[in-house]
């Protein structure tokens, strides 16, 4: 055993000094390289020369990398790609360099539109951070900060241009050359302004500042009524007083002869009748196109330097906002609350913004959630009738008719306090504004069922619709009706509709605005086509079975983007069929969607209606235990109503109501040439009853009171 060990360890040894010759062998012979067919012989060099001399060459490419200049951009694909990521540049005076947002401090810092870029090397400079960089380092870190909050496309909605296939064009659709468009301030005499100095007391020179014009454009109502006979569209034809609504772009020459600057461009034109002027008659284009920028009405007049900026609803508050205070204001693209995040790059570069809405319920509940949306930092809210005046002014343009001191108001403004920090003056303040506008806290009224005013009292943001009925009763009839009734009223609604497709969810719509099928009346289809992509109007694209995480994301997303206030999602069965494995499974999937659903809406402040089918084994007369599902889906819900069908006539039934408990029923009749319901009055009830037999009780409250609304009752 001893031997076999030493003869082993003699082995190890032998091997390890023949690995050890070898080694050296190696040193000591000539290396080779064949680069292509070219032999090249390399004189015996040691080990540790080679490393050193491959280690000097690699510092000196390094080093030769670092002496060469950045690859430059040229100014094309600088301003292409701040365009493209929704950064808004404008000038700063010096030749071949703009201001925008610093990719360090957007969406930290207050002052984040600071950073000065040079065009001609793209090198960039923060005033606010006093970062400084190539353009690669500004772009790498822009993208980085706004990839968190960009949003998945399936998640993205349709407007109701989307739907009709109108907004497919590279650019906006004005019904004349833009040419003509911009000369219609020179349209202006005057002798109208001096009408408007003496009525609105808006001076002259800024009507000429905010390219105030006058242009002929076709009342679409006086048109309707044309059609009824055989007028012309030339007949309807009528003088409007027109407010642009302009964008600052930078365009790059594409010839030498051409110079790179900054342009003021008209994407859109409000027109409203002369005695008016706050009632939009037509919009040219009749939608703002997604290809082009968005504008806002006085964005033009802004200076380049300025660093605070008054947002109003409407552009004749905007005009006395500025002629009052001296400050840049502009006005929202539409008169509904709306403040969509298309335009929300115009405003990034300010970093204080006066919000000057309507001194109501609705106009502060807009400024909160504006001030939310832009920063509550940089936003100050402004009260026109701080006094608590019954009869005071509400809007900016009323406060100047009635020679109010409009500067002090804009130096009383306030900023928007923590959500849970309130003293008494706040509650003061909202509880007079309740007291003044009582409409307004019972919420939106309905203009087709006035019946339903009587017993639910309005449409309110924050509360959960359960709506139920027997198969085929026209549950998405009358709910496309009543959501197109509120979005009419300045409701920003979103569809959700699993069941039928969206587009033919849109003819239903369409067909019911216009009141009649329009394939009748063919001549009629594109001024009812222009009204209805106007309307504050969203759809999901989900269609069948969705899980309720996605459909909730994309409701987030359309909240803040087009300042949604009202979801209907029909129907609970057909968003959440093939999901789950059991009954049970099915039920819980579905008290949880309920619960989400419930949350979502105090929590954003919308109004969700829900469309949920009752038990198949429910008899013709429902109640409130007839809707499928656990008891939770009622618990949770403000609202139910029910689609009754009777012996004899059909009615909404309501069968619960958070806000006052007021219950009761409301006799409708099916107009099928507008695919509309009608509610029947009370002589038509009365006549109806005595006719049928048929008792009516009247509608009662939890109190016991009762109201002047009746119903029948099986």
């Amino acid at each position: 055993m001893l031997t076999t060990l030493i003869r082993a360890r003699s082995s190890l040894i032998v091997l390890r000094q023949q690995s050890i010759l070898t080694t050296r062998n190696l040193h000591r012979s000539p290396i080779i390289k064949k680069p292509h067919t070219a032999t090249i012989e390399i004189l015996p060099t040691s080990h540790s020369t080679l490393s050193t001399t491959a280690g000097h060459e690699n510092r000196q490419v390094q080093q030769q990398q670092k002496q060469q200049p950045p690859a430059r951009r040229s100014k094309k694909d600088i301003i292409e790609f701040l365009y493209k990521n929704q950064q808004h540049p404008v000038p700063t005076g010096k030749p071949n360099t703009i201001l925008t947002n610093c990719p360090h401090c957007i969406r930290i810092r207050k002052a984040s539109f600071a950073a000065t870029v040079d065009l001609s090397s793209g090198a960039y400079k923060c005033r606010t951070c006093h970062s400084k960089g190539s353009w690669n380092q500004f772009t790498k870190t822009l993208r980085k900060k706004l990839q968190e909050d960009q949003v998945d496309t399936n998640y993205q909605v349709y407007n109701s241009s989307n739907i009709l296939g109108g907004n497919n064009d590279t650019g906006p659709r004005f019904s004349r050359p833009l040419e003509e468009i911009e000369s219609y301030p020179s349209h202006v005499s005057s002798e109208l302004k001096q009408t408007w100095l003496e009525q609105y007391k808006i001076d002259p020179a800024v009507l000429e500042l905010y390219k105030v014009g006058v242009a002929n454009y076709t009342d679409p109502t006086a048109y309707l009524e044309e059609q009824q006979g055989e007028g012309s569209i030339e007949s309807s034809t009528t003088e409007c007083i027109t407010f642009p609504q302009t964008t600052l772009t930078y365009t790059v020459g594409e010839k030498e002869e051409q110079e790179d600057e900054f342009k003021i461009n008209t994407v859109r034109v409000k027109a409203c009748a002369p005695d008016r002027p706050n009632d939009t008659l037509v919009l040219d284009p009749p939608t703002a196109s997604e290809s082009v920028s968005a504008g806002l009405f006085g964005y033009h007049t802004i200076p380049s330097d300025a660093e605070a900026v008054i947002l109003t609803r409407r552009e004749m508050d905007a005009m006395a906002a500025y002629q009052a205070t001296g400050i840049p204001s502009i006005s929202l693209p539409t008169s509904n609350y709306q403040l969509q995040e298309s335009v929300l790059p115009l405003i990034d570069r300010f970093s204080k913004v006066y919000l000057w809405l309507d001194d109501d319920v609705d106009g502060q509940m807009a400024a909160e959630r504006f001030a939310h949306k832009l920063g509550e930092s940089r936003c100050l809210l402004v009260n026109t009738n701080a006094e608590g005046d019954a009869e005071g002014p509400r809007t900016a343009h009323q406060a100047l008719m009635e020679d109010k001191n409009l500067l002090q108001m804009l130096q009383t403004a306030r900023r928007l306090k923590h959500d849970e920090i309130m003293d008494f003056h706040d509650l003061r303040e909202e509880v007079f504004r309740e007291v003044m506008n009582p409409e307004q806290t019972a919420g939106v009224q309905s203009k087709d069922l006035p019946q339903l005013n009587a017993i639910l009292k309005g449409h309110r943001p924050g509360e959960l619709t359960i709506l139920t009925g027997p198969t085929g009763s026209g549950k998405t009839t009358i709910i496309s009706q009543l959501s197109l009734d509120y979005c009419t009223s300045g409701v920003p609604t979103l569809w959700g509709s699993f069941e039928i497709p969206n587009k033919r969810l849109a003819k239903k719509m369409l067909h019911q605005l216009s009141g009649k099928d329009l394939s009748k009346s063919p001549r009629e289809f594109d001024v009812w086509a222009d009204k209805f992509e106007q309307l504050p109007l969203y759809f999901l694209k989900f269609f069948s079975s969705t899980a309720i995480r996605d459909v909730l994301k994309a409701c987030s997303h359309a909240v803040y983007a087009y300042d949604v206030r009202h979801i209907i999602l029909d129907n609970l069965q057909f968003m959440l069929s093939q999901q789950g494995r059991s009954s049970l499974d099915r039920w819980e999937l579905q008290d949880d969607a309920v619960a989400e659903l419930r949350k979502f809406a105090t929590q954003q402040d919308v109004h969700i209606t829900l469309v949920v089918h009752p038990r198949k084994d429910a008899n013709d007369a429902l109640d409130i235990n007839s809707v499928f599902g656990s008891a939770k889906v009622t618990q949770e819900a403000d609202n139910v109503v029910i689609i009754q069908k009777g012996q004899t006539r059909r009615y909404l039934d309501i069968k619960k109501n958070r806000y006052d408990g007021t219950l009761g029923s409301v006799p409708y009749e099916f107009e099928a040439d507008a695919l509309k319901i009608r509610g029947l009055t009370e002589q038509e009830q009365q006549r109806f009853s005595q006719k049928n037999n048929t008792s009516f009780p009247t509608t009662y409250n939890q109190s016991g009171s009762s109201s002047i609304t009746r119903y029948p009752r099986k």
